[in-house]
């Protein structure tokens, strides 16, 4: 009996695992919206989406994962979603998302 209620923690332990919000390393929901406000600048600015990528390489982090976050990011701000967005309404978009755990 014990065992079974071990086995039933475990099991809903990892399914709460798998529902939390992707990881953030050290950054914020916030610092996440700061920089797509930044991203959606530069496109709007006319800079290419090389560009943008090349200066994302020049930055340092805290944790593998904020990279790849970033480039996300970007990716979304140099794709079709960053058509439709403002600088502000870009920051609010990740931001909003982020702190849904999208």
């Amino acid at each position: 009996m014990k065992r079974m209620i071990a086995i039933s923690i475990a099991i809903t332990a990892s399914a709460l695992v798998s529902a939390a919000p992707y990881p953030l390393g050290t950054m914020t929901c916030a610092d996440m919206g700061r920089f797509a406000s930044e991203a959606q600048g530069w496109r709007e600015s006319g800079m290419k989406r090389d560009e943008a990528f090349e200066r994302l390489e020049g930055r340092s982090f805290n944790d593998p994962v904020e990279k790849k976050n970033l480039e996300r990011v970007l990716s979304m701000v140099f794709g079709s979603y960053g058509k439709a967005w403002t600088v502000e309404s870009a920051g609010n978009a990740i931001r909003s998302d982020c702190e849904t755990g999208r």
